[in-house]
């Protein structure tokens, strides 16, 4: 990842990115008979009901998709294998079995019989082969998790064959969050707005931007998993801006799921008997991103300073549930965490940076500093003002200021002169792939053109265990786990970052519904065909 951003708290930790308005007119999309486009049995069967936050379809191509939408894609497509954070092993969705050399350089699929994207067209190794080359050739979204595939050989009717540049868990990879969809290519690439072309249990009904019920799914009546048992034939994605209003849905009956709800609420909705709350550590890391590139965060005691002086066991309290202390960038579960690295929190060293640089108390001089967040997430906003109230014994004044993202806190973080940029920038973080690679790869490496980076942050020597760690991870794991906390050590030496905490995953669901795994490998999704209802 996925970035894989959220930025800003809700305890359903949506990834905010870039994006454009959508049009307020209603926009059906239709499944055309032609071409590469195909469609549903229009059943008005049982409904899923997922409550969500307002814009969630940002991008409708499954290359480039980055952001909210995923938790709609993942219905409409599928990958090669899908990760299990629970046995922490990759299983099979398109593919049944996969083999690899030695060297971890050669691995094979062998695909699934009688699967068919959603035109009727059957998926062959050819067509794995034409949607994965699309999504390296356009190098969107997390299309970097294919970087070390050079070459991709169908092998007969069923099997397809990856050689590789250097070692990696090509398993793994293929069950990435974003950019590893397997998707019916086509020659105009506009069309990918105008259909699902995917081969899983739903394709698109209709899309209303702008509207309470945005998004539509139905039924693919082909789909190679079957409909047995009591399935949900319609998916609907339905905007609710406010956690008050989706709490109230839910008590109703009106909602089938909601992950918007912060504590003080899903309190009230613990002993319901028509609900049922499930809570499972996440695998997503609260972080503040420090403006290395601005004075007077340019200097390295000034930023472990600040990184020490917070108190985080007041700020997990002050979560009340939604946080967990973080152990580091890598949440617990992932493969490198660790419970014992030495993790900043000691004021008495804070005071004495401060003093060295020149600053707190008695020096006459204060440090102003502005954190940024997207507006409209009361969490964040508590927690940035128990922030403001920490740092002020410390001669620090921090403002805390909620932007609307797409409008004011993005295009902020981008501007060229640093000077003109936030100093600190508050997002949530979790993987493109189960792997821990994009926490570190997307947030801190290197950036000449400022993406993800937005600490502004460059060290040549992290840069380099970057680009090793991957393929330590599939020929020698000991060493990679070594790399992994020395990586670690490094972000906490040098302080480009506030480690705020993990999220915990707080979810409210009927309780009609059978079936549900939240796993952590793909935050925010359901994958509504698994489910089942009385």
């Amino acid at each position: 990842m996925s970035l894989q951003l959220l930025l800003g708290f809700r305890p359903a930790h949506r990834r905010i990115r870039p994006r454009t308005a959508g049009a307020v007119a209603v926009l059906t999309l239709s499944l055309l008979a032609a071409g590469c486009s195909g469609g549903g049995d229009g059943a008005d069967d049982d409904t899923f009901v997922y409550l969500a936050g307002t814009g969630l379809v940002t991008e409708w191509d499954p290359a480039r998709s980055y952001s909210d939408e995923v938790v709609a894609l993942s219905n409409v497509y599928e990958t090669l294998t899908r990760y299990n954070a629970d046995t922490r092993r990759t299983e099979g969705v398109l593919a049944t079995r996969w083999t690899s050399s030695k060297d971890r350089r050669t691995w094979t699929f062998t695909l699934r019989d009688q699967v068919r994207f959603h035109s009727g067209r059957p998926l062959t190794p050819e067509a794995v082969k034409a949607a994965i080359e699309r999504t390296m050739r356009l190098k969107a979204s997390a299309s970097y998790v294919w970087d070390p595939v050079e070459k991709i050989v169908p092998v007969g009717k069923h099997q397809v064959r990856f050689e590789l540049s250097r070692p990696a868990p090509l398993d793994v990879v293929a069950s990435a969050t974003y950019a590893a969809f397997i998707y019916e290519v086509c020659d105009d690439p506009k069309d990918y707005r105008a259909t699902s072309r995917g081969t899983g249990p739903y394709t698109v009904a209709s899309w209303n931007p702008g509207s309470e019920d945005e998004l539509e799914l139905t039924a693919f009546k082909d789909y190679w998993g079957g409909w047995h048992g009591k399935r949900y034939k319609k998916v609907i994605f339905q905007a609710v801006p406010q956690s008050s209003t989706s709490a109230q849905l839910m008590s109703s009956g009106a909602g089938t799921y909601a992950g918007d709800i912060p504590p003080q609420l899903l309190d009230t909705l613990r002993h319901r008997p028509n609900l049922t709350v499930y809570e499972r550590p996440s695998w997503q890391t609260l972080i503040g991103l420090l403006n290395t590139r601005k004075k007077p965060l340019d200097d390295i005691r000034v930023r472990q300073a600040i990184t020490n002086a917070l108190d985080y066991k007041e700020i997990i309290k002050a979560s009340r549930g939604a946080l967990v202390a973080s152990d580091g960038l890598i949440p617990e579960g992932m493969f490198g965490h660790t419970t014992t690295l030495d993790m900043p929190g000691d004021r008495a060293r804070a005071r004495k940076l401060l003093k060295e640089a020149g600053y707190g108390p008695g020096s006459g001089r204060t440090i102003k500093l502005e954190m940024t967040y997207p507006a409209g997430y009361g969490t964040v906003s508590t927690v940035g003002a128990l922030m403001k109230a920490q740092l002020r014994p410390f001669g620090i004044d921090l403002r805390v200021q909620g932007l609307t993202w797409s409008s004011a806190q993005w295009p902020r973080a981008k501007k060229k002169n640093p000077e003109e940029r936030q100093d600190i920038f508050v997002m949530w973080w979790w993987p493109d792939d189960p792997e821990s690679l994009s926490y570190f790869r997307n947030v801190f490496r290197t950036e000449q053109e400022i993406s993800y980076n937005l600490a502004y942050y460059s060290n040549p020597r992290l840069d380099r265990l970057i680009d090793r760690v991957s393929a330590l991870t599939a020929t020698d794991p000991r060493e990679a786990v070594r790399t992994y906390r020395t990586m670690q050590e490094i972000l906490i030496e040098d302080a480009p970052v506030l480690f705020l905490g993990t999220g915990t995953d707080q979810r409210v669901l009927s309780s009609d519904v059978e079936g549900f795994v939240d796993n952590p490998a793909y935050a925010n999704v359901v994958f509504v065909h698994d489910l089942t209802h009385h």
